[in-house]
């Protein structure tokens, strides 16, 4: 007897049900799309396809996860043995079992953001400065195809070549590889090596999030549904990764661009209370380019929700009144799980400042800002010691660790070490034992030399430690910037105290983090990116100013402001449809100055308050894109008395 069908109809149980090759589906937050595909995956098993054959691809590990975890609750037969993944696994997981990294001369082993850091910073010098270098590297990640019409493939300019060649000679050189190689690398093998039978043998490809993927990505799922059936689902509302050059015109053309193509719209929203179904829908209509100018209809037979729009005098004092609210909140609603609320905030800053208050308040919270538990000095250099113990001639870490504390990481010494081993064919290490027992010469090395005799200094004190201790000695309790890294390791080193098994599984926590549930204990403080595809009760979103939502760069073209200025009231959209019960839009009127240049706000004049410049700022322009459903903008106070605060 089928079960995929239980309790299905409407538009959902004609997608799950579609017998068509190519299936299209666009569909807004809230109205059920990753639920129609997992029926579909029911159907599929319950016909008889073998599971080992269905791919199911999403953009995140948590994505992943929480497929995999619906796939098992249906029962449908073989649902633990369907391939559900992202596009990044997918592929190093192709690469590895045909031995690809051996071929190409190149490492396996990822580069987390400090040490990135330290690649952008060598190549700066030769690219016109960081900022250049970051937008090559991101060219490069998307195979170089920067807008949705331009082929994936080799790179487009003299200047693009110069570039790969210098990054790959860097990678090569400290052994190490870009979590975003992975698609480029994987579709440059599949597309040249045919002959070797390394595609996976699929009879049905499905895609989440469609309109996150790049043109390099979404050539790979081309490529690997050449034999099957491929359904994409997404919504072009809500694209909001171009720094990756994904583009909402990936999503929006795949029916033309693929005759043939069945097209399916979603449009009911289930998550959302009518009136944030309303300001959600005047928000997205001023997109010029939206496919769907009113994209989600309201369940008429829910409540309202509870809407704030508050402007705060002060930075400080938008935090406090954030942390109070939250807290207040949970008291009030005692059967209310922590995990059911989620701060969003544009700048890293405001997030972890609200973050800290709430943890006065005594509640558990965390942020999930990228890669933020390695934002300090300290918790950078301990994740180095922890890589040295487990490799010693770990050349990324090596490189990280000898130009911490400098600025530029070293960067001429550096260069100078480098080019002497590739001169001379000394190794890394070798040459590094050799500066230090003075048997190598090379100019202005001594701060190299130096670091590499603290490292011997280090380690000896490290060996012997696993687990807890281990994790003790690397992020001490005594330095609070570590606080976030020792916690992600003390959850792993409860599990595993091997170091070698502790290195591997913080480093993917790390780099590949999965959310918490909402049943959790823990209020989530993260980007309003890092919010796609959660559900919350309460939702906060905090540092709503004018200049970092939207934040535009002066220096870039006309064209690039204005899609620049659409994605980010897509991204705005993103953070409010998040919310089920409460929604709270919050923005500080007055900051400390070096907060305001810091994090982009427009600053509409300059005060003094006890002999420190502040500045005055405004609420985001979006404020006034919200329609006639958006309540008026309240004072701390106002909001306050209005809630229940005392």
């Amino acid at each position: 007897m089928a079960t995929w069908n239980v309790d299905l109809k409407g538009i959902h149980k004609e997608v799950a049900a579609d017998p068509a090759p190519l299936v299209h589906v666009l569909a807004g937050p809230g109205t059920g799309k990753t639920f129609a595909m997992i029926r579909r995956v029911a159907r599929l098993l319950e016909e008889g396809i073998p599971p080992e054959r269905i791919l199911v691809v999403s953009f995140t590990r948590t994505a992943a996860r929480d497929l995999r975890e619906q796939l098992a609750k249906l029962g449908a037969p073989g649902a633990d043995n369907v391939r559900a993944s992202t596009l990044h696994s997918l592929c190093f997981s192709i690469l590895g079992t045909e031995q690809a990294f051996d071929f190409t001369k190149r490492s396996p082993r990822p580069l987390l953001s400090f040490e990135i850091d330290c690649l952008e910073t060598d190549l700066a010098d030769f690219f016109g400065g960081k900022r250049s270098t970051r937008k090559l590297l991101a060219a490069y990640e998307a195979a170089w195809a920067r807008l949705q019409h331009e082929d994936p493939g080799h790179a487009k300019s003299a200047e693009d070549q110069r570039f790969e060649n210098e990054l790959i000679s860097w990678l090569r050189f400290y052994q190490a590889m870009l979590i975003g190689e992975l698609v480029p690398l994987a579709l440059d093998f599949l597309k040249s090596n045919p002959a070797l039978g390394a595609i996976p043998v699929l009879d049905h490809v499905l895609v989440d999030e469609y309109q996150d993927l790049n043109k390099a990505d979404q050539n790979l799922v081309k490529l690997l549904a050449t034999s099957s059936a491929l359904l994409v689902i997404g919504d072009d509302n809500q694209s909001i990764y171009s720094f990756r050059h994904a583009n909402p015109e990936g999503i929006r053309t795949f029916p033309s661009e693929i005759p043939g193509t069945k097209v399916y719209k979603i449009e009911d929203c289930k998550r959302c209370p009518p009136n944030i179904v309303a300001i959600s829908n005047a928000l997205i209509a001023h997109d010029p380019h939206t496919s769907r100018p009113s994209p989600l209809k309201p369940d008429l037979a829910k409540g309202l929700a509870d809407v704030w729009v508050v402007q705060h005098g002060s930075l400080q004092e938008e935090v406090e009144a954030i942390s109070d609210f939250v807290h207040h909140y949970l008291n009030v609603h005692g059967d209310v799980n922590p995990g059911r609320v989620l701060v969003l905030a544009p700048r890293r800053f405001i997030g972890n400042a609200i973050k800290e208050a709430l943890i006065v308040r005594g509640r558990n919270a965390l942020s999930y800002f990228q890669e933020d538990a390695l934002s300090s000095p300290l918790a950078a250099e301990g994740f180095c010691l922890l890589t040295l113990l487990v490799d010693d001639s770990d050349r990324a870490a090596l490189r990280a660790w000898l130009g911490f504390g400098s600025a530029d990481y070293r960067r001429g010494a550096m260069g100078r070490l480098r080019k002497y081993c590739e001169t001379t064919g000394t190794g890394f290490v070798d040459a590094l034992k050799g500066l230090a027992a003075g048997k190598i010469k090379i100019p202005h090395a001594k701060p190299l030399e130096a670091r590499w005799k603290a490292l011997q200094l280090r380690l000896p004190a490290l060996h012997g430690l696993s687990g807890l201790p281990l994790v003790d000695a690397l992020w001490p309790t005594t330095a609070p910037e570590v606080l976030d890294v020792r916690l992600l390791a003390q959850q792993i080193a409860y599990v595993t105290a091997d170091p070698s098994d502790l290195l591997d599984e913080l480093r993917v926590a790390i780099t590949q983090p999965e959310l918490p549930g909402s049943d959790s204990d823990i209020i989530q403080v993260m980007s309003l990116h890092k919010s796609k595809g959660l559900t919350r009760d309460l939702v906060v979103v905090a540092g709503c100013m004018a200049g970092t939502l939207p934040f535009l760069d002066d220096k870039d073209t006309v064209e690039i402001q204005s899609a620049k200025l659409e994605e980010q009231r897509r991204l705005f959209y993103v953070a409010i449809t998040r919310a089920t019960k409460v929604l709270v839009i919050s923005a500080a009127a007055t900051l400390p100055l070096s907060d305001a240049l810091r994090g982009g706000a427009a600053v509409k004049k300059r005060i003094f308050r006890d002999s420190k410049p502040y500045a005055v700022t405004s609420f985001t322009p979006f404020l006034g894109e919200l329609g006639p459903s958006a309540p008026a903008p309240l004072s701390t106070s106002e909001w306050k008395r209005q809630v229940g605060i005392p």
